[in-house]
């Protein structure tokens, strides 16, 4: 029998698997491209060296309240080494290709079992013509979008250095997962003081675990492109003294009060990876879902747009990962959380991507049934050219597609008209 030890779930993981309703099939797929000279094996080796680089990779997870995480000490095991299948892709045609990851992604998510520790699969696509695609699965609550990241950089690595015929010598983690919660767990005991204030962001509105079936779902998909994305990267930050993340959210914020006449809160997804917090702490190269999240409320004020913008950056928490730290890594004030209404208003900037489809984003999203209106949205540039891609889910039983879509176009109408002027944006409002 494989002898394990105890991990420490990030507030992520532990969250996801006390609560969600279809805990194994939930994986993260990246693909890869790999040389035609990789066979299956060579396939195989590479992702069990993965797997024993990342010990997220390799653990046995189990749900509910009392969520735990056990570690294996090696992909050696029967639990925890990583299935590999292959597939001839040699006749689909490239129109075709987009169709067949998605097949094979839903295909690949029922093969995760957690609780088993299959947290990771792949299949290998073979196409001599074209070179060979590795479609890798990682179950979300050992990965995140940045840590699926440094998984390509190690992919990348151990191709060159196979290929090289060098010696496979993986960067190892310089913080691990478990060890970065552990940390964190000791570090809440320093924010208590922000409790109060967190509570009282609390949503106004009862959660529907059971929604009535109309109003039907509504999907959004759009891009921002020139001159209003180039107003959102350089102008508006530069105006108001935020990043255009801020901006972006803030505006957001608004355009929600504006159409449903009071403002209500937003959970803000953020990438979690605090290192300020441990001088010395290094997480660029730490696997797992150590993303976090807060509730944010905007605080109303009459006024201009701009007016409004300069109140809700003034007013924004300097410190909004205290609301991680409080609700899931203290225990003490956890219990506090019991009764917290969650924000029915979702907002989630997932960075600067090389690339984006808008309508993979709004189908992952149909996951967020718990929200009113929840919005997905990337960086991307392109041959110079920068564009903001953007999904937005209403589900059923949500805001509708006139609220929706009310939402959305105010939304970009406060971005493109809000008057950056010195006078505006420094108090001296003339819109």
């Amino acid at each position: 029998m494989t002898s394990t030890r105890a991990g420490h779930l990030p507030a992520a993981a532990k969250r996801f698997l006390m609560w969600d309703t279809e805990p194994a099939a939930f994986g993260i797929t990246m693909p890869f491209p790999v040389p035609n000279s990789m066979d299956a094996d060579t396939a195989r080796a590479m992702i069990t060296a993965l797997v024993d680089n990342h010990e997220t990779l390799r653990g046995r997870y189990t749900y509910g309240p009392d969520a735990r995480w056990e570690i294996f000490p090696s992909a050696d095991s029967d639990e925890s080494r990583p299935e590999l299948r292959t597939l001839d892709i040699s006749a689909v045609d490239d129109a075709d290709l987009g169709a067949l990851i998605e097949r094979e992604t839903a295909a690949a998510n029922q093969r995760l079992d957690p609780a088993s520790g299959r947290v990771v699969t792949a299949t290998l696509c073979t196409r001599p013509a074209h070179g060979n695609l590795l479609l890798l699965t990682v179950h979300h609550v050992a990965c995140d979008a940045v840590a699926l990241w440094i998984l390509w950089g190690d992919m990348t690595t151990y191709v060159r250095q196979w290929e090289s015929g060098e010696p496979i010598a993986l960067e190892p983690e310089r913080t691990t997962a478990s060890e970065w919660a552990e940390f964190l767990e000791k570090y809440s005991e320093t924010r208590t003081g922000e409790l109060d204030y967190w509570l009282a962001t609390s949503d106004s509105e009862p959660s529907e675990p059971v929604r009535a079936h109309p109003p039907e779902p509504v999907y959004l998909d759009g891009v921002i492109e020139d001159p209003l994305a180039e107003r959102i990267f350089e102008e508006l930050p530069a105006a108001f003294g935020a990043t255009y993340t801020r901006i972006l959210l803030v505006a957001f914020g608004l355009a929600i009060e504006d159409v449903l006449g009071v403002p209500r809160p937003i959970q803000v997804q953020k990438h979690g990876r605090y290192a300020r917090l441990r001088p010395g702490a290094d997480l660029g190269r730490t696997i797992g879902w150590l993303s976090d999240d807060y509730p944010w409320l905007l605080s109303p004020t009459v006024g201009s747009t701009a007016a409004r913008i300069r109140h809700a950056n003034a007013e924004y928490p300097a410190t909004p990962e205290d609301f991680t730290l409080l609700r899931w890594y203290n225990g003490a004030t956890s219990r506090h959380f019991h009764t917290f209404r969650n924000p029915k208003f979702y907002f989630n900037f997932v960075g600067e991507l090389g690339g984006y489809v808008p309508a993979s984003r709004s189908r992952d999203m149909a996951r967020l049934t718990t929200f009113d209106l929840s919005v997905l949205l990337g960086g991307y540039r392109s041959d110079g050219v920068r564009r903001v891609h953007y999904s937005v889910h209403a589900p059923t039983g949500g805001l509708g597609a006139e609220r929706a879509e009310q939402i959305v176009a105010q939304w970009r109408s406060i971005l493109g008209t809000v008057d950056t002027s010195v006078e505006s944006v420094h108090g001296a409002d003339s819109e």
